[in-house]
């Protein structure tokens, strides 16, 4: 059995596809195999991982029809033989030694899921402009501890999101956990779910996985036209906990990275129509579907708006004309270099 299984969904990547797998078959742990899944690739991209298959017998070329990356990550999922699985964009790319850290660091704790921080690079500008890691020290945690011990911050301090984690694979086989096949934000459920679950998470300081933006073809793109799929993904977390008799021991976890999340898809979009739009159904069904309709505050999230300002307000605000839309994409954009300050200050200003 291979110690880790590196799955990585591709879908017209070429461009990327092969720093990707250069860092992946050129880990430090080299006990491991990859399962790429060419999900109906157009361009060059499934002659490249023949190519790399022939090359070296850890990674298998899997082809499917093009169904999108959740469907490609459930099947690569269900071919997998590792003892921990890990998944990886066809754009992305992981420092050498991650795979060995990850795993030595989850099999010395009997860990169900580890974690690294990730570096945001900006294909456009050529710039890692940001790093992202689970400030330990701030929030008093251990580098092992049960998911309660975050309280209401599990799913915002540890973000749910696909980059840079590694999940025990008989712990997400026994319990279920797959992917959404939807066309975006299908791996949001996936990572709440593992995280609220799990006995034990571990988490490791340094910043591991490389996250690229801004280029046409990443599985991020088109937040316009499908706004709702971040709701929906939380929806879908919503009930798999209720399912299992969970939810009520992460409802306040679950409230504020829902609402803070519906809050960032907004102050996100580029389309002011599209942002309008997404309002009225936001307020019209999907805050009552996530059951926070009653006066939801993200004052815990955002601590720069009233403690009682209800989330349908918030996202009013931000969705209620093109002029208020343009001026914060141009207050937030403007300051990519520090987006989170920027962001404060502009809404502080605005809203205050």
């Amino acid at each position: 059995m291979a110690h880790v299984s590196v799955v990585i969904p591709v879908y017209n990547a070429e461009r990327h596809l092969g720093e990707c797998l250069d860092s992946i078959l050129g880990q430090t742990l080299k006990d491991i195999e990859v399962i790429c899944v060419d999900d109906g690739s157009t361009d060059g991209s499934a002659k490249m991982l023949a190519e790399y298959a022939a090359r070296d017998s850890r990674l298998r070329h899997l082809s499917s029809a093009h169904g999108g990356a959740g469907a490609a990550r459930n099947r690569g999922l269900d071919e997998a033989g590792g003892e921990y699985l890990l998944f990886c964009d066809a754009d992305d790319w992981l420092d050498r030694g991650a795979l060995g850290a990850l795993y030595r660091m989850a099999k010395a704790s009997s860990s169900d899921v580890a974690l690294t921080g990730m570096r945001y690079f900006d294909d456009a500008t050529r710039d890692e402009y940001r790093v992202w890691t689970v400030n330990r020290k701030t929030l008093g945690l251990p580098r092992t501890f049960a998911p309660d011990l975050l309280g209401e911050r599990l799913f915002t301090a540890l973000r749910a999101q696909m980059g840079g984690r590694l999940f025990r694979r008989a712990f997400v086989r026994d319990l279920g956990i797959r992917f959404q096949e939807q066309p975006r934000v299908n791996d949001l459920a996936f990572v709440a779910t593992a995280l609220a679950l799990a006995e034990r998470i571990s988490v490791d300081d340094s910043a591991r996985y490389h996250y690229r933006k801004n280029q046409g073809g990443n599985l991020s793109s088109g937040i316009d036209r499908l706004p709702e799929m971040s709701a929906h993904a939380w929806l879908r977390v919503r009930e798999d906990l209720i399912a299992r008799g969970k939810f009520e021991r992460f409802r306040a976890a679950f409230s504020r990275a829902a609402s803070q999340s519906l809050v960032e898809v907004v102050a996100s979009m580029r389309d002011a129509d599209a942002m309008e739009k997404f309002f009225k159904k936001a307020q019209a069904e999907l805050i009552p579907a996530l059951g926070l309709e009653r006066g939801q505050s993200v004052e815990s999230a955002y601590p720069f708006f009233d403690a009682d300002s209800p989330l349908p307000i918030l996202i009013g605000r931000l969705a209620s004309s093109r002029r208020r839309y343009d001026d914060l994409r141009a207050k937030v954009f403007a300051f990519r270099r520090h987006p989170f300050l920027s962001f404060c200050r502009f809404f502080r200003r605005r809203f205050a």
